[in-house]
């Protein structure tokens, strides 16, 4: 770990996990020689112009919005007498819980901040987005300056995020121990990045219930867990009866509490009806409200693919359960039997949703995540639509039927 004599007190921006590349650069700094200082608009405004030549930044009107919340979120590293290098500029977010909620939920963007998300200077931060870095010619030197000013925005480590424009910035943060967000915000944009603190921010609230649909692969390990513990472990079916071969055609709901995989739901869909299956809380959970939040959730993504009728088997001694959600017993159905259990055919009839996916739509909205069709996905970022090498590419290499120009302009 690093360690400079301007880090007098313990450093935030020493205990964020960055990778050793990262202290060895600053080693290798020339410390104590640069600063990172407020300045007025019109000195902001001379940095930006020279920065708007070279990257797609937020327009000048919302950059004020957000300097009027806090004058401090943008500092600059004042070239030296008679260097040619243009003022360096640092723009960071520090961001209120409604901020870091926002980066989460996919609904952030850095080219239209919301000021409400920002905190202001006296107020500590739930999370910093890196909004801006220019530094032509003076980042190296600027560096124990940065970890200066990260110090003095956060007095406890937080999660800090930054955007990755290309494969080659995505490159370069993961060298410096950056991760791709998506891997723990499944709805964050595509394109961030984030590096945790290297110590827990806090002790986690294990009564604190989490409900997501499982899109990486350890989510999807984290259901089979949870369905091995519980059906396999008490229910002694056989492997080939639990895990039957339709995991992978159909959408799972994982629960947790505390970040600790306790609870999933299995939904598959046919025709006019889907069939909601594999509810599974562990054993120790089953005195939360879980199993609620999972089928509730569940019925609610249900009606956002338009369905009105949900289909499942219960349990002989478990319908009362289910009548909660507006299950009954389907009439003149007898009971019957799989894994040496009995169950009855159950079904609800759901309120249509107002905006449930359907044709006629916007068309974007089709090819978004799984039940987050209201919110930008990776095509809306349309980060491949801003990459001229890739349009040039693709208007070289593709073959079109009557000459068509199928390429945007």
């Amino acid at each position: 770990m690093f360690h400079s004599h301007q880090f007098e007190r313990i450093s935030s921006f020493k205990r964020l996990g960055f990778s050793a590349r990262v202290w060895r650069c600053l080693e290798r700094a020339e410390r104590g020689h640069e600063a990172l200082l407020p300045a007025n608009h019109e000195e902001i405004s001379l940095a930006l112009a020279a920065a708007r030549q070279k990257l797609d930044i937020a327009a000048d009107a919302t950059i004020r919005r957000v300097l009027d919340k806090n004058p401090l979120a943008i500092r600059l590293c004042r070239p030296k007498r008679g260097s040619e290098n243009e003022a360096g500029l640092l723009a960071l977010l520090p961001l209120n819980q409604a901020g870091f909620d926002a980066v989460m939920d996919g609904l952030f963007s850095g080219l239209d901040p919301d000021p409400d998300w920002v905190c202001a200077p006296d107020e500590e931060p739930e999370a910093v987005y890196v909004w801006l870095v220019h530094m032509p010619g003076t980042f190296g030197r600027c560096l124990g300056a940065i970890g200066l000013t990260f110090d003095s925005i956060m007095a406890e480590p937080k999660p800090l995020f930054s955007r990755a424009t290309n494969r080659h910035s995505v490159r370069l943060h993961q060298q410096a121990g950056f991760m791709q967000a998506r891997s723990f915000f499944p709805q964050c944009n595509a394109d961030l990045q984030v590096v945790f603190p290297e110590q827990p921010i806090q002790s986690a609230d294990r009564n604190a219930i989490t409900v997501r649909i499982a899109r990486t692969v350890e989510d999807i390990f984290k259901v089979f867990s949870v369905r091995s513990a519980t059906y396999i472990a008490e229910q002694f079916c056989f492997y080939d009866e639990e895990f039957d071969g339709n995991d992978f055609c159909s959408t799972q709901i994982l629960g947790e509490m505390g970040g600790d995989a306790a609870g999933c739901v299995r939904l598959r869909f046919f025709g006019d009806f889907a069939k909601l299956e594999r509810l599974a809380v562990r054993r120790e959970y089953r005195t939360s409200r879980l199993a609620y939040r999972l089928v509730r959730d569940a019925l609610e993504h249900c009606r956002k693919k338009g369905y009105t009728k949900v289909y499942g088997h219960s349990r002989l001694d478990l319908v009362r359960f289910w009548k909660v959600f507006g299950f009954k017993p389907i009439e003149g159905r007898p009971a019957f039997t799989f894994a040496n259990v009995r169950y009855v055919e159950i079904l609800a009839e759901l309120e249509p949703h107002p905006a449930a996916i359907r044709i006629g739509l916007d068309p974007m909205a089709m090819i978004r995540p799984e039940g987050v069709w209201d919110r930008p996905g990776p095509f809306d970022m349309a980060l491949s639509d801003s990459d001229p090498r890739r349009k040039g590419l693709l208007a070289e290499s593709t073959r079109t039927l009557g000459k068509q120009d199928i390429v945007a302009a």
